[in-house]
C-alpha cells in the first residue's frame, strides 16, 4: 500500500503539497539529455495540489496538420520559433522531421498558410544535407530564413529566400570561431528585426564533449553571439558576451536559452537550467552592447563534484521569454529540484511541478527557492491540473527530464495581455497506461493587472483527449483575436529519441498542428477558482463494458446537470438531461446494450462547464 503524508498548505489559495513514497531522483546529463534511474534513493513529490475539475474550453474537432514525422524531439527545452504570423495574416511553419526510421532524411519540414488554407505536409526537408532543429525569422521586406544545425562538429545551415511561401532556398553555411579548435555549431536560434528586417541575431552553442565537440575558451558548450546588419552578407562574428565565460560557468546545455521577439532596436534572450542561473541578456541597441539580470542565481554554477549538495529546488530548462510594448523582458519556465553526488553526477526528480514567471520589475530571486514564497510573490503561475496525477505511481509518468508543467511558450499582444501556454501531465493514459500530457493556458490581463483565475486545457475536445501533446510554440504577435500555437501530437506519452527509461519505445508518426484558440476563452467563465472543486467526474465503472456502466458525478452545489455521448468522430449518440439537481452525489447509467462495438466519448456537463472522458463498448 502506497504511504501518503499531507503537510503544509503553501499558499494562501489553499493549495497543498504531497509527499509520496513513490519518485527517486534521477541523473541527469544536460548535454546528452540522458538519464539514468537511481536504485535505493526515495525522495518526496514536490508540487502544487489543486482542484480535480479541468474544463475543456475547446469545441473544434480538426485542426490543420502542418507536417509529419518520425523524429520526434523538437527542443531539449526552450522553445524554438517555429511559427511566425505575418500582418497580412499569413503564417509560416518549420519543424525537425524526418520519414524514415533511421533518421537519415531529417531536415526542416516547411509550411506556408496564405491567409485561406495550409499547403500539404511536406514529404521532403528544405536542405540539401542532413540538419535539425530549425529556427525561423521574418527576413527583408517578404522573405523568410530558417537556421538550422549539421551536428556538433559541423557548421550552421541558413536558407534564405526572397518571397515567403513560394521560391527555391539559397543554401548557405555560417562556420563556428575562427580559433574554435575541434568544434561546431549546434542548436541555433535566429531573430530579426529592422525596417525592412535585414538585421539578423544569431545565438548558438559551440560543440559540447559529450557529442564530440571540443572547450571553446574554456567552456564545454560555449553560448555564443553573431550578428549580421545586412541580411547575412556579412557577419560580425561570434562572441561570448560578458557574463557568460567561463569565469561564471563550465559551459551551457542544449536547448537552454531562447530568444524575445525583438522590439525595435531592444533585444533580449533568456537562459538558464538546473546546475546555472536563470538570467537575461539585453541590449536596446540593436545587439551592441549587453547587460546582464540574473532572475535565479544558482549555487553550484560551477559545481563538479568533490561534495555532496543539498537538494535543492531549480529551474528545469525549459523557458519563454517576451518583450511587451515598453521594452520590459518577461520570463517564463518550469520549476524542477536536483541534486548532486561526489563523483559529479546530477540528479533531477521526475514528480516535481511548477511553472515559474518572472518580470524585470521583480527582484532577483534568492538562491534557496521557496514554492510558498514563489507563489506570494505572483512567481507561480502554472500547475498540473488534477490532484489525480499525485496518486500515481512513479512508473506512470513518461520522462521528458522536465517539470511536470514545462515547455512555456509566451506571447504578448498590442494591449500588453500575456498568454503563456504549457505542456502539464494529465490523468489520461496512453496504451501503456502513461500519463499524457495536454497543453495549458493562462492570461495576464492589465487592466486586472494580475493573473486571471482561469486555467485552459487548449487541447480538450475529443481529437486529444487520448493524445500526448508537446513542445508548443505561438507566434509571438498574436495581433487578432486568437493565440496560435503549434505543438508535436501523437499517442504515446515520452519520446522516442531521449531514448527514456520510461515512456514510449516505438516510433511512431507524430502530427505537427496548428492550434486557433480564441482570446476569449482565456476569461473567467463559471467556477474555475483555484482551490475550489466545483465538481468531480469518475471514469464509467465497469470499462470497457457490454452491459451497464455507472458514470458519479459529485456536486459541491446545486446545478443542472447532463451527459452526452459521441462516437469517435464527434456525432452525438445519446443524451441524458437531469435538469436541475442538488448538491452531492448523482448517477449515470450507460446501457452498453444500445450501443455499437466502439470507442465512444461522454461530456458532462455542470452549468456552463464540462469534463470530457472516454469510454470502450465491447
Amino acid at each position: 500500500m502506497k504511504k501518503i503524508v499531507f503537510f503544509l498548505v503553501v499558499t494562501g489559495f489553499g493549495f497543498g503539497s504531497i509527499v509520496q513514497a513513490q519518485s527517486g531522483s534521477i541523473k541527469l546529463n544536460r548535454n546528452l539529455k540522458v538519464l539514468r534511474p537511481v536504485a535505493g534513493v526515495d525522495n518526496p513529490v514536490i508540487g502544487v495540489q489543486t482542484p480535480n475539475a479541468t474544463v475543456s474550453t475547446k469545441a473544434v474537432l480538426e485542426d490543420p496538420v502542418t507536417a509529419v514525422t518520425k523524429y520526434d524531439l523538437q527542443t531539449n527545452g526552450a522553445v524554438l520559433p517555429h511559427l511566425y504570423r505575418y500582418p497580412d495574416g499569413t503564417m509560416a511553419s518549420v519543424a525537425t522531421m524526418a520519414h524514415v526510421d533511421n533518421f537519415s532524411d531529417r531536415g526542416t519540414g516547411y509550411n506556408y498558410y496564405n491567409g485561406t488554407s495550409w499547403g500539404t505536409p511536406p514529404s521532403i526537408r528544405i536542405e540539401g544535407v542532413r540538419t535539425g532543429w530549425p529556427s525561423y525569422a521574418p527576413l527583408g521586406a517578404n522573405g523568410e530564413i530558417v537556421v538550422t544545425h549539421v551536428s556538433a562538429t559541423g557548421p550552421l545551415v541558413i536558407c534564405k529566400r526572397d518571397t515567403k511561401g513560394t521560391g527555391a532556398w539559397t543554401e548557405t553555411e555560417l562556420p563556428p570561431p575562427p580559433d574554435a579548435v575541434g568544434t561546431g555549431m549546434i542548436w541555433a536560434k535566429v531573430v530579426t528585426n529592422g525596417t525592412p528586417r535585414t538585421n539578423i541575431h544569431i545565438i548558438s552553442l559551440t560543440g559540447p564533449t559529450a557529442n564530440g565537440g571540443a572547450l571553446y575558451q574554456g567552456l564545454d558548450g560555449a553560448l555564443v553571439y553573431n550578428r549580421s546588419l545586412d541580411g547575412g552578407a556579412n557577419w560580425e562574428g561570434w562572441q561570448i558576451l560578458d557574463g557568460m565565460t567561463s569565469d561564471e560557468y563550465l559551459g551551457f546545455s542544449a536547448d537552454s536559452y531562447a530568444w524575445a521577439e525583438p522590439k525595435g532596436e531592444t533585444l533580449a534572450f533568456t537562459y538558464g537550467e538546473s546546475w546555472m542561473d536563470q538570467a537575461v541578456m539585453k541590449s536596446t541597441d540593436n545587439g551592441a552592447t549587453w547587460t546582464k539580470t540574473v532572475i535565479w542565481p544558482c549555487p553550484y554554477n560551477k559545481w563538479d563534484g568533490g561534495a555532496v549538495t543539498d537538494t535543492f529546488f531549480c529551474v528545469d530548462g525549459t523557458m519563454s521569454a517576451a518583450l511587451d510594448n515598453s521594452g520590459k523582458v518577461h520570463v517564463t519556465m518550469g520549476l524542477q529540484r536536483a541534486n548532486g553526488h561526489e563523483d559529479g553526477s546530477k540528479y533531477w526528480f521526475p514528480f516535481t511541478d511548477g511553472l515559474l514567471y518572472w518580470n524585470e520589475d521583480m527582484p532577483t530571486w534568492p538562491e534557496v527557492l521557496d514554492t510558498a514564497e514563489l507563489n506570494a510573490g505572483g512567481n507561480l503561475i502554472g500547475w498540473v491540473q488534477d490532484t489525480n496525477v499525485w496518486y500515481a505511481q512513479a512508473t506512470e509518468l513518461a520522462y521528458y527530464y522536465v517539470s511536470m508543467s514545462s515547455f512555456p511558450t509566451m506571447s504578448i499582444d498590442e494591449y500588453n495581455n500575456i498568454f503563456v501556454v504549457w505542456s502539464g501531465v494529465t490523468t489520461l493514459r496512453d496504451a501503456d497506461n502513461y500519463m499524457l500530457r495536454h497543453l495549458f493556458g493562462r492570461q495576464w490581463g492589465p487592466l486586472q493587472g494580475a493573473w486571471l483565475n482561469t486555467i485552459i486545457d487548449i487541447t480538450g475536445d475529443f481529437l486529444y483527449q487520448w493524445s500526448e501533446c508537446v513542445y508548443p510554440v505561438q507566434v509571438p504577435n498574436s495581433y487578432d483575436g486568437n493565440i496560435y500555437t503549434q505543438f508535436q501530437s501523437d499517442i504515446d506519452a515520452g519520446t522516442y529519441i531521449q531514448e527514456a527509461p520510461q515512456g514510449q519505445t516505438e516510433i511512431t508518426n507524430n502530427d505537427i498542428i496548428v492550434l486557433t484558440t480564441p482570446k476569449e476563452e482565456f476569461l473567467p467563465v463559471g467556477i474555475k477558482e483555484p482551490g475550489t472543486i466545483s465538481f468531480k467526474v469518475s471514469q464509467n465503472t465497469p470499462n470497457p463494458f457490454h452491459g451497464n456502466s455507472i458514470v458519479n458525478i459529485s456536486l459541491e452545489k446545486a446545478a443542472n446537470l447532463s451527459l452526452t455521448i459521441y462516437s469517435v468522430v464527434g456525432q452525438k449518440v445519446l443524451e441524458i438531461n437531469k435538469g436541475s439537481v442538488n448538491s452531492g452525489t448523482h448517477q449515470f447509467m450507460l446501457d452498453g446494450s444500445q450501443l455499437q462495438t466502439g470507442v465512444y466519448f461522454y461530456t458532462v456537463k455542470v452549468n456552463n462547464e464540462s469534463v470530457t472522458k472516454k469510454m470502450i463498448v465491447k
